[in-house]
């Protein structure tokens, strides 16, 4: 499998794909690539092919050869379309990963988002934007990526259904009445930092594993989860309920975080 093509990217008015390329690419991921032909201004991107999620099954939960090569090439050109950087620490480049079947399935699979955050990047964004925006950005991708990548994807059942979003949930609720803030956006960039810096002590003590501050490792992760979630119990009963197959598989679509609450 490795010489075939695994990864279309699309923006700048350009793409590897188009809107019929449905099978391989999803319907999120052929309707990305047409968009940009199309000339709309949509971030720049990649998208992973269903025939990859077909071979991660098959394989043991394995990426085919040439993929990581692949997406790296990719991550590339999305560097040159949006002029910034993946974790660069001066004008970082953050991606979101999403899942695209063929078929709509609504809410069934994960997102990941702000990819690429971490402390080597932090302080180039804020930089950029403020710090409140910034701290809040990272608390986001910690919660997120516990949840779905450290505890979801890792198989890991909580007890009770206490998962780590519930826990970390806590602590935000406990800052809060601490510091007499009715609402998430009432909390100042220091307590939002102070959270932070909790939750990622809460996740190592919980997971037995720290919070990843590499925006490869991130990214990988944030990709097999959306391989994983293809096959969690939510995706399965939807796709029994509408007599979809499991073998179709779900694209990945890795895009260019864009912020309208900068």
């Amino acid at each position: 499998m490795s010489p075939k093509k695994m990864v279309y990217s699309f923006g700048g008015g350009k793409a590897d794909g188009n809107g019929k390329m449905k099978d391989e690419l999803g319907g999120k991921g052929a309707n990305l690539a047409e968009m940009s032909l199309l000339g709309i201004p949509v971030p720049a991107g990649f998208t992973i092919t269903t025939d990859v999620c077909t071979h991660y099954y098959d394989k043991g939960r394995r990426w085919p050869d040439g993929l990581k090569a692949q997406v790296e090439k990719s991550i590339k050109q999305m560097e040159k379309t949006m002029g910034k950087k993946f974790g660069d620490p001066k004008n970082p480049l953050l991606l979101s990963v999403r899942s695209g079947a063929r078929v709509s399935m609504p809410g069934m699979m994960e997102t990941v988002l702000n990819i690429g955050l971490c402390p080597a990047t932090i302080p180039g964004l804020i930089k950029r934007s403020n710090d409140r925006f910034v701290w809040d950005a990272y608390r986001r991708l910690i919660t997120m990526y516990s949840d779905v990548v450290m505890e979801k994807a890792a198989g890991i059942e909580p007890k009770d259904g206490h998962g780590i979003r519930h826990i970390l949930e806590e602590l935000l609720d406990a800052r809060k009445a601490k510091v007499g803030a009715k609402l998430d956006t009432d909390l100042s960039a220091e307590d939002l930092k102070w959270l932070c810096d909790e939750y990622e002590k809460t996740i190592k003590k919980v997971l037995k594993k720290p919070f990843p501050h590499d925006p490869m490792e991130q990214l990988i992760g944030g990709i097999n989860a959306v391989f994983q979630s293809w096959m969690g119990k939510r995706a399965v009963c939807y796709r029994r309920i509408e007599k979809l197959p499991d073998a179709m598989g779900t694209a990945v679509n890795v895009q260019a975080m864009v912020f309208g609450n900068m």
